[in-house]
């Protein structure tokens, strides 16, 4: 019966030309963004001029833009059952997993599950940023909370504090974390963080994924960031990138992502590495784009399998386009020249 209400509901929404998943519609229309997307990083292709020559800097303003910063926290803020639809059901994480594509070899393993892969992450960030037992973490933007409850399984001693101003996953977090006492939430924007919330010198690591996107000063989040470190405590910055300097990427009111993330930006890789003021600039990797194209491919996939559990109940003809269109706007940025143009970094500093 699920099977015969899904079939139902692709037929209804194609109709109002909305085109499932996997479908000849579907799969043209991305081929299209793809071509899109790949001729515009051709035109940029070896672009190393800095923001500011297009008017963008990452040093200046606030940590992020509240009017804008705002809105794009409201993208989270859905109907908790749509998130539920599509991510991997033990850690909910919304960011890329790591499927094993480099720029070396830019082939994913399909063999990995959206779950293993999303683990894969969280190992790669241990692993670079030194976490081991016993220390304690501040996860910036923690999101449904993947992350935080992967190292408290993992490390019995761990004590982890996450920031998050989204109520719907910090609704979510409160019960996640119900009665976990290695574990605390604070509601707030980064801007709204005082001494009284956190105090100096008392986290060993500070860790942000998928995050940095959002932010606009790089350079006041860096200096917060060294307030709460403890000396020779290290931090890791996991966010999209692009391996050139792409000037309507640098603010999302110039592109179609305006209309998820407002006041977005999309660094080039070398960007963060300029921040070594407030913290020492130690290490950073490129991931290859392939790894977040399968993860929202997958993503996508999950979408349309539980469409009959979101559509007409949850999501309305409209919303059910925007998400259609969310998910392949953003797997075709990723997908052109094997990854290599647009993908994520890995970024590691240690306080002097």
């Amino acid at each position: 019966m699920p099977a015969l209400i899904r079939q139902l509901a692709i037929k209804q929404l194609a109709e109002h030309d909305i085109h499932c998943y996997g479908s000849v519609a579907q799969l043209q229309f991305e081929k299209q963004m793809e071509q899109y997307f790949k001729r515009e990083y051709e035109r940029w292709q070896g672009n190393r001029k800095l923001p500011e020559s297009y008017g963008i800097s990452s040093f200046a303003g606030d940590i992020a833009k509240k009017e804008t910063f705002a809105e794009s926290i409201d993208h989270y803020n859905k109907a908790f059952k749509i998130y539920q639809a599509f991510l991997d059901k033990k850690y909910m994480a919304y960011t890329m997993a790591y499927y094993e594509a480099e720029n070396s070899s830019p082939k994913i393993n399909s063999k990995l599950s959206l779950q293993q892969a999303q683990v894969n992450k969280f190992e790669l960030l241990i692993e670079r940023a030194s976490i081991e037992d016993g220390q304690s973490i501040l996860e910036l933007g923690c999101g449904f909370g993947g992350f935080a409850k992967y190292l408290l399984d993992k490390f019995p001693k761990i004590k982890i504090t996450g920031i998050n101003p989204s109520p719907v996953q910090t609704g979510f977090l409160q019960q996640l974390m119900l009665n976990n006492e290695r574990f605390v939430l604070l509601e707030k924007f980064f801007d709204d963080i005082t001494s009284d919330d956190l105090s100096d010198n008392s986290f060993d690591r500070v860790v942000s994924i998928g995050v940095l996107e959002a932010v606009t000063n790089l350079d006041k989040l860096f200096q917060f960031i060294s307030r709460v470190l403890k000396p020779g405590g290290k931090s890791i910055h996991h966010f999209i990138v692009s391996a050139d300097t792409i000037p309507q990427f640098l603010n999302a009111e110039s592109t179609l992502m305006a209309d998820y993330f407002p006041g977005g930006h999309i660094w080039p890789y070398d960007e963060a590495r300029r921040h070594d003021k407030h913290l020492k600039f130690t290490d950073s990797w490129f991931i290859n784009g392939l790894n977040y194209w399968k993860t929202l491919d997958e993503w996508h996939r999950h979408f349309w399998n539980e469409i009959e559990t979101l559509y007409p109940g949850v999501l309305s003809l409209e919303e059910v386009n925007d998400w259609n269109k969310y998910f392949t706007l953003c797997k075709t940025m990723f997908s052109p020249n094997n990854g290599c143009s647009y993908g994520n970094g890995h970024y590691l500093y240690e306080k002097r």
